[in-house]
């Protein structure tokens, strides 16, 4: 049901654009099919049609990107199923009374949560932000529920659950910046070009998430969406008499089957075999760190060593074998999205590179901006392209070669450039609510509800964003 809170012009406008995005916008696969045949078509303009299909189906199975499709996929689930684990859902539980202490304040201790974790890792702060959600919403179910607290605004509270998503890109879990920490990988997104030699074997995370002017964007970022929070906590209302909710089945912590006896049944709830596998898998991934020559530069934070922390954190926060794979079970279908539209996005991308069409959307770029102006252009562009293709990892497919080459042509930094694209590409979560829909399955919200609050949120996100990147 949707939340009446803002005042009335406001809400009428913003509940239209709701209204208006749900109604005309069409699902992410098949946006990424008439992307592919807009890039075909494009390209067909300086390219033999036998051309484009080889540059297509090259992209398209790329061992590399393939590899990189598998590595997110890989990170949202384990992600979720650390979120799902018991230790992080009592640890979830006790932040809910944290939260309904100061109920005008609620939305803003929500935001922050859901930001840390999901700078952390957007799989963990988007799920983690769901169950916090869900824990005021049933909180303000409860006959001792204050009249403050039952009056919070459902949609707002789901909208601050969402925030993970407007940091994710610039922390540990961002697909670019990890992608150019590994080496090799930014010479393999334009290996024909001439000027190859000139790309660095790999960029640190130092040079990008940790660099003083990216923390400052995303620090930046974090305190506004808090402080907004806080003043609409204090201003906007719900409606107390419209609290039903329907249970959900991502409700609470993950049920296990009946034991069923005997060897099988004591590997797979010993501690000693998922606890076993967790020690071994964290000593792996620090002996990886401790073998890096420049240790302090973060050049061991690659996509395969964020997962194999992961995967020892969420064998180590759920103890047994069974426990792990019922959380699997739950997380796996968050990934189909990935699954099936990421060899699109590199098809796209196959056809970007391989045709000559990158070579003439970068001159286009070229000429319609400046050095100055070139990270704020690429942070706009990839805004825009995040609405039609929703993935941080797909979208560093099609737009990473044009990054690089628009930063050689101009002479901007590598990093600066890589990293306006990914705060663009974050920025639009808020208008795009492709991975809200976890959130919205697990607290029985729709995203009417939430939208004309990230609305908000992404306006005075991007002002934040823009003067951040000025001062670069």
């Amino acid at each position: 049901m949707t939340d009446h809170g803002l005042s009335s012009p406001i809400e009428r406008a913003l509940n239209a654009y709701a209204r208006t995005f749900q109604r005309w916008l069409p699902s992410p696969f098949a946006i990424a099919v008439v992307l592919t045949f807009l890039a075909a078509a494009l390209a067909l303009a300086s390219a033999a049609p036998a051309e484009v299909v080889e540059a297509w189906t090259e992209g398209l199975w790329n061992p590399g990107l393939l590899r990189f499709g598998f590595q997110a996929m890989f990170m949202l689930v384990l992600g979720h199923v650390l979120a799902l684990a018991p230790p992080v859902l009592l640890g979830l539980n006790k932040a809910v009374r944290w939260v309904t202490l100061s109920p005008h304040l609620a939305p803003a201790k929500v935001a922050l949560m859901s930001m840390i974790l999901g700078w952390l890792n957007w799989g963990l702060g988007l799920v983690a932000g769901a169950i916090l959600v869900r824990g005021v919403l049933d909180e303000m179910k409860k006959p001792r529920a204050s009249a403050d607290l039952r009056s919070l605004s459902k949609g707002m509270l789901g909208a601050a659950g969402y925030t993970g998503l407007l940091v994710w890109h610039g922390g540990l879990s961002g697909s670019a910046p990890l992608k150019v920490a590994e080496s090799g990988h930014l010479a393999s997104l334009v290996p024909q070009a001439t000027w190859g030699s000139l790309l660095p074997e790999a960029l640190p995370l130092t040079e990008t998430v940790f660099a003083s002017w990216s923390l400052m964007v995303t620090g930046g970022v974090m305190a506004t969406v808090v402080v907004l929070f806080a003043l609409l906590g204090s201003r906007v209302h719900g409606r107390p008499e419209t609290m039903a909710l329907e249970s959900t089945p991502e409700e609470g912590a993950v049920k296990l089957a009946q034991p069923l006896g005997g060897a099988a049944e004591a590997l797979d709830t010993s501690p000693w075999v998922a606890g076993g596998l967790g020690v071994v898998t964290l000593g792996a991934a620090w002996w990886w760190a401790s073998q890096s020559p420049e240790g302090m530069a973060l050049s061991f934070v690659t996509p395969d060593w964020i997962n194999m922390l992961l995967l020892a954190l969420a064998l180590l926060a759920h103890g047994q074998v069974r426990g792990f794979l019922a959380a699997l079970d739950k997380a796996i279908g968050g990934a189909s999205g990935i699954l099936v539209q990421f060899p699109l996005y590199f098809g796209i991308m196959g056809i970007v590179t391989g045709t000559g069409l990158g070579q003439i959307l970068v001159g286009v770029l070229v000429d319609a901006t400046s050095a100055a102006w070139l990270p704020e252009t690429l942070f706009l562009s990839a805004g825009v392209l995040n609405v039609f293709v929703p993935s941080g990892g797909g979208q560093w497919a099609v737009q990473g070669p044009l990054v690089l080459e628009a930063c050689h042509a101009l002479g901007v930094s590598w990093e600066h450039g890589v990293m306006a694209m990914a705060f663009g590409d974050e920025l639009t979560n808020m208008l795009q609510p492709f991975w809200a829909l976890p959130l919205l399955g697990i607290t029985g919200l729709s995203a009417r509800d939430i939208l004309p609050y990230t609305l908000l949120v992404m306006v005075a996100a991007a002002v934040v964003m823009l003067v951040g990147m000025s001062l670069w």
